[in-house]
């Protein structure tokens, strides 16, 4: 394929996992100074301030720990997307480290890439690669995000863990045919090229009826602090998932 067509088929794939996740490809110098997208080239405090006070504004009754979870999962959630989709239906990389993503309100949902270039390899090259790229892009949120409040490490490494083994459990969704051996192998893969500790593999438990992988969140993402709402299905804090 041409490298155009890769690029197709990861906004088209994009689209298919969730309509929010509408990709483009526009080249860096067609990109304004005035441009109020999320970029690593530029400071962005402001606008993630911005985007914590409109969670907060949404579910006051919330609290704190619930608004900086739901920011920083908000923030996360389109690279690791991207990620999982260039490395299983790809099989290339684009660089998503310099990607741009729309603040929308009380959400991120859009995603622009600026270079047309390419990374080819195996999948575990790929995973290496990427976990570097997305390494540097979290670590400047997170020097943004301390701007203006505490933001530790130990937490956001929790919660990344929690997303990339999700996005495991959804590769299975889609292909059942994977096995559980396969993806647990490529689960260490992500976890060890982020440098994070092989003991969140424990979060991914056979099910007993459907023989398939099932996870259990080592984080709670709070949601259930918000009127109306109750705790997530895979919550470490759902009776169902107490050992």
């Amino acid at each position: 394929m041409q490298n155009n067509e890769y690029f197709e088929l990861l906004f088209t794939s994009s689209k298919q996992i969730t309509p929010y996740l509408s990709g483009s490809l526009i080249s860096k110098f067609e990109v304004g100074d005035a441009d109020s997208r999320l970029n690593i080239s530029k400071n962005n405090s402001a606008q993630i301030k911005a985007l914590y006070e409109n969670v907060s504004y949404m579910s006051p009754e919330a609290g704190n720990a619930y608004w900086l979870t739901r920011t920083w999962d908000l923030l996360c959630w389109q690279p690791i997307y991207i990620a999982f989709i260039s490395v299983y239906q790809l099989n290339a990389l684009p660089n998503i480290k310099d990607m741009s993503q729309e603040i929308k309100t009380d959400f991120v949902s859009g995603y622009t890439l600026h270079h047309s270039d390419l990374t080819f390899g195996s999948n575990e090259d790929l995973i290496s690669s990427v976990a570097q790229q997305l390494s540097e892009l979290f670590s400047s949120y997170r020097e943004d995000i301390s701007q203006w409040t505490r933001i530790r490490p130990g937490f956001t490494n929790h919660l990344l863990a929690d997303g990339l083994l999700n996005c495991i459990v959804k590769l299975q969704a889609n292909w059942p045919t994977l096995s559980n051996e396969y993806l647990l192998e490529q689960a260490k893969l992500w976890l060890e090229a982020f440098s994070l500790p092989n003991k969140h593999l424990s979060s991914l438990q056979i099910d007993v009826n459907t023989k398939q992988l099932r996870l259990v969140r080592t984080s709670c993402c709070l949601v259930y602090k918000c009127d109306g709402r109750k705790l997530c299905p895979d919550c470490p804090r759902h009776p169902d998932n107490k050992r």
